[in-house]
């Protein structure tokens, strides 16, 4: 039964919800999504799940609508492009989206229900639960910021999902807010699902080439910007940037393009006083500026140290692990190749704003 104002799923007995009093339908509210019609809507994948119609796209990969016939429940499929559906590199980091989600198997990451390759063509695809909400960044475009309440209660929950998926040696790599789901009826959410680890590393794989940049400016860490290898600190520092978009309504760095916006990821400290304009609680200030230090050794030294803070914030404690920052916050580029992309980078900057680098 799913509750048709929240989407909550239950067991056969609930007629009501018992969380905000709505009716229950044997049928998901599929009426509520409004698919468009593409030349595979009505085809069937795997005789068991219809396509309804595309409702999404991604860098690489297309979301379409569908229905599970065997259960009656809508499920979200993606399909890998062309031309990365014929990149034998592409498919297997696609694929590999599956058995990351499967390993981890956490509550606040979407699930994958299945996979497989189109007949046709053979582009591979997943089946994917398909979550009835909006994503943190269709939140700030509507709202601008979070109240703090709610964006502590949304970070716990994104930094839970992380710290599993980093117990079992996975990486996200792009932690941002399109990738953070919020499940209910817009604006007024239940729960959070990190979504698309379609750039997730496993810290045992050397898939990923050297010297291939992959992520979002936005949120991207330094480190992740010289190629120079990813963890959990990488991560760490991604969701301490949306900690800051979510409080604040704006990106940490304002940048024309995306060669600058890295270029400050890489060479432009946060500075207190601008956190400080927003009203803030130092409590909150310390926790960004620690996830967000540029060196990934004076960062949280793990998700779990950071969400431990987060869950303390939310209680209304201020006895944080994080540090009061001290010292210069900078990166120091590990690899000859590095030293000189970060000083490509520093022009990218205007001569008054660019950092120093020694």
């Amino acid at each position: 039964m799913f509750c048709t104002r929240c989407q909550r799923a239950y067991p056969a007995e609930y007629r009501f919800c018992p969380v905000d009093g709505a009716a229950t339908s044997s049928q998901a509210p599929l009426d509520r999504v409004r698919p468009q019609k593409t030349r595979v809507s009505d085809t069937m994948l795997a005789d068991r799940y219809v396509v309804r119609g595309f409702i999404g796209k991604g860098g690489m990969a297309r979301v379409y609508l569908a229905e599970d016939v065997d259960s009656g429940e809508p499920v979200a499929v993606k399909v890998l492009e062309e031309p990365f559906s014929r990149d034998p590199q592409a498919r297997e980091r696609f694929l590999r989206e599956a058995q990351a989600i499967a390993a981890i198997g956490h509550p606040h990451i979407a699930r994958v229900l299945g996979a497989g390759a189109r007949e046709e063509d053979g582009a591979p695809y997943l089946v994917l639960e398909f979550l009835f909400g909006e994503t943190v960044q269709s939140f700030l475009e509507r709202e601008g910021t979070f109240a703090t309440p709610m964006a502590l209660a949304v970070l716990c929950q994104a930094a839970e999902a992380l710290d599993a998926a980093h117990t079992h040696g996975i990486i996200h790599r792009d932690v941002k807010p399109g990738n953070l789901f919020l499940v209910g009826e817009p604006g007024d959410p239940y729960e959070l699902k990190v979504v698309d680890f379609g750039l997730s590393k496993l810290q045992t794989s050397h898939m990923t080439a050297a010297g291939i940049v992959m992520g979002t400016p936005a949120y991207m860490a330094p480190e992740q910007v010289l190629a120079e290898g990813v963890d959990a600190r990488t991560d760490v520092y991604a969701l301490g940037m949306v900690m800051y978009r979510m409080l604040t309504g704006r990106h940490a760095f304002h940048a024309e393009d995306e060669i600058a916006m890295v270029a400050h990821q890489l060479l432009s400290p946060l500075r207190p006083l601008s956190l400080k304009d927003a009203g803030l609680a130092p409590g909150l200030e310390r926790a960004i500026l620690c996830a967000t230090r540029k060196s990934p050794d004076e960062r949280y030294p793990t998700m779990d140290a950071m969400l431990a803070d987060l869950q303390k914030l939310a209680a209304g404690r201020t006895d944080l692990t994080a540090p009061t920052p001290t010292g210069i916050d900078r990166y120091v580029p590990r690899t000859e190749i590095g030293t000189l992309v970060a000083t490509s980078l520093a022009r990218a900057l205007d001569a008054d704003e660019r950092p120093t680098m020694m």
